[in-house]
């Protein structure tokens, strides 16, 4: 059993972990998938192709394929050279908002792209334009059924907008009771204060298994409660 000086001990080094444990990466941790997480406004970075760091897809990402980003690239650079920011415009026009990949995926991807001589980037004042070279284009065309495979999927029901909003309202949410109850802990450690800390961890077990219950009810528990 701890003892009281154990249980102080215990929570300062938590507290201090989380300090230096950024806040995506803390519910990253904790998501079941470990990752493809992400805040609804689409702040946290990206990892290659199609990998987030925290938090739901972004609109339109969940339907991308390993692999099919590159061609997304070339496929955009089809009528003519652009730069980065405007190749992510033209995705995120083309599907009427609903695809825009972040430039933590658009910039390495090109830069695979450019290695492999499929694009090429020329300096253009302080940004980097990139031209679809001959390669790129043969290798746009030979490719040419995924790519209309992605826009067809894209058409296919969606996650609601309304959706979308009650998750990313949730992901504030939890952001906020780690910030209140890690800030909140610091004083109860200062003075000691078991109780509180006690208080604190029964609340939140309670709310755990109330948010168990909800979503391991039956489907028509649910629907008689709307």
């Amino acid at each position: 059993m701890f003892d009281n000086y154990d249980i102080s001990r215990y929570y300062k080094s938590m507290l201090n972990k989380r300090e230096n444990y950024p806040m995506h990466d803390r519910i990253r941790a904790h998501h079941p998938e470990g990752g493809h997480h992400a805040h609804r406004h689409g702040h946290h970075p990206h990892r290659g192709e199609g990998g987030r760091r925290g938090g739901p897809p972004r609109r339109g990402e969940g339907k991308v394929r390993r692999g099919e980003a590159r061609y997304l690239l070339l496929d955009a650079l089809r009528d003519e050279p652009k730069h980065g920011y405007e190749i992510i415009k033209a995705l995120e026009e083309r599907s009427s908002g609903q695809y825009a990949p972040s430039p933590g995926t658009v910039y390495p991807t090109l830069q695979y792209l450019e290695d492999m001589g499929l694009v090429r980037a020329d300096q253009e004042a302080a940004r980097r334009v990139y031209h679809l070279t001959e390669t790129g284009r043969t290798e746009l065309d030979a490719h040419a059924e995924e790519v209309n495979a992605f826009w067809a999927r894209l058409k296919e029901p969606d996650t609601s907008a309304a959706i979308q909003a009650e998750i990313g309202f949730l992901e504030d949410e939890l952001e906020h009771l780690m910030r209140t109850v890690w800030g909140g802990l610091r004083n109860a450690l200062n003075r000691d204060d078991q109780k509180t800390i006690r208080r604190v961890r029964e609340v939140i077990e309670h709310s755990q298994n109330e948010v168990r219950r909800i979503l391991t009810e039956p489907d028509s528990f649910r629907d008689n409660q709307e």
